[in-house]
């Protein structure tokens, strides 16, 4: 169950936030949403067209005369009275028109508005878009925009559940008419720069929004979209929800980082180097990259020190990056983690720390440790197996100041420690997390172990 409330994993700011919502699959309804969940006094509106059908869904409601001081009554009037407020054009047919690009920056910076909520953009209910030369119709003072796509995008043939297939096509640069989307295509548009980046203003957070996500196929289908996403720079985060639930909001995604620690010299396996072992067809370090390549971590970095261009090898060949640690002989296990810390990039929030002589710790108990992180339990997590702790753990950055700061020969459990109030446990189906390749015996036994159940 996720932790995070809308307003929460949007990260919003306490007030003065021009939001605008962008794509298909339940813009309108994500407004609404979100626009009962803020604190404070919100304006709702579109600079394009809502259903006059939707404007029943607002607590209070207001038609927009440019140049009309009677406007600006109004609005104080159902701000003063609910809190909240529908601002929109003239209706025609069945449809309300929007508003002037320029009134929402001016709305927010009244004294008694602290959020702007505007639909910046029209799908004619399709889940999926790629938005025309006049679209999308942003603010110039938006603070966050949300490109939104309903997962029912994977469903149904191209050119029926796409608004506007041609320009879709044509940003996906071959033909897909006939086809199904694929994860990469619904990744591909909502990070295209001429699709769901189109006229973002350049001071503005983007944070999508996966929509309509209910069940455990669909869910598995939008994760694998927000990994894609991630790879985009412009984008801050990803949210993955069903905007019309009681729980809107089911995980967010953000950029972790899995560092393996492989710098040690493992004296107690006497003249061997325990990460360049044999294991199966690789080795324990192959191997436990091969583990977590496997998970949502965004970014791998393997810590090298101790027979480093071994290490390096094996690395490369794995498709993973390498940085050394100069004072591996000295600083043991902390100063590895301290010299991966010093070089993330500043959009990394989290490190999975990895040891490498764990290759017995399988995909799927990392994706524990980081499905708990998506859900918001915290961002001090650590597993457990019969009430006893063991690795890897997941640090947020909030703690990377301190873990600088710990001495030589110190460890990372020193913050577990410190912070036992805020450490938040999830208990794994396997003992693996307890067990490493400390002795020549404990090696022989795991390598064997992990052989005969490859073997069956």
């Amino acid at each position: 169950m996720s932790a995070y409330t809308l307003p929460t994993a949007f990260n919003l700011q306490p007030r003065n936030e021009l939001i605008a919502f962008v794509g298909g699959g339940g813009k309108t309804s994500l407004l609404f949403a979100l626009g009962a969940a803020l604190p404070g006094r919100r304006i709702l509106s579109t600079t394009t067209r809502i259903f006059a059908a939707q404007m029943s869904r607002a607590e209070a409601l207001v038609f927009a005369t440019e140049g009309s001081e009677e406007n600006e009554a109004e609005i104080r009037e159902a701000l003063d009275q609910k809190g909240i407020c529908l601002v929109v054009g003239a209706v025609a047919g069945d449809k309300a028109m929007g508003v002037l690009p320029e009134l929402p920056g001016r709305w927010l910076a009244r004294p008694d508005v602290d959020f702007v909520l505007i639909e910046a953009d029209g799908s004619r209910m399709r889940p999926i878009k790629a938005p025309a030369a006049h679209e999308p119709v942003i603010p110039p003072e938006t603070t966050l925009v949300v490109p939104v796509v309903g997962i029912d995008a994977l469903d149904g043939r191209f050119s029926q559940i796409t608004h506007r297939p041609e320009l879709a096509e044509e940003l996906l640069q071959h033909s897909v008419i006939s086809e199904q989307l694929s994860v990469e295509n619904v990744a591909q548009l909502m990070a295209h720069p001429q699709g769901g980046l189109k006229g973002v203003p350049d001071g503005a957070r983007v944070v999508p929004f996966i929509n309509k996500v209910e069940t455990a196929v669909q869910l598995t289908a939008a994760r694998q979209i927000a990994r894609q996403l991630l790879h985009t720079p412009r984008i801050e985060r990803v949210i993955i929800g069903a905007a019309k639930t009681e729980q809107p909001v089911r995980e967010v995604h953000q950029r972790v980082a899995t560092v393996i620690l492989a710098a040690g010299e493992g004296k107690r396996m006497g003249a061997q180097t325990k990460q360049l072992l044999p294991w199966g067809s690789t080795t324990v370090l192959g191997q436990t990259i091969a583990n977590v390549q496997q998970t949502a971590v965004h970014h791998h970095l393997v810590i090298t020190g101790h027979q480093a261009e071994k290490v390096r090898q094996i690395a490369a060949a794995a498709g993973a990056e390498t940085l050394h640690n100069p004072d591996f002989a000295t600083g043991e296990m902390i100063s590895s983690l301290q010299t991966a810390v010093r070089a993330l990039d500043e959009s990394v929030t989290a490190v999975l720390v990895m040891l490498a002589d764990q290759p017995m710790v399988q995909p799927q108990t990392m994706d524990l440790l980081l499905e708990a992180y998506g859900q918001g339990h915290g961002d001090l997590i650590a597993p457990t197996f019969a009430g006893r702790r063991g690795n890897p753990v997941l640090i947020g950055r909030r703690y990377f100041a301190e873990l600088l700061a710990l001495p030589p020969g110190d460890a990372p459990r020193t913050l577990l420690r410190r912070h036992a109030d805020a450490l938040h446990l999830v208990q794994v189906p396997s003992d693996d997390i307890l067990r490493d390749l400390d002795s020549p015996e404990q090696y022989a036994q795991e390598r064997d172990k992990w052989n005969a159940n490859e073997r069956r």
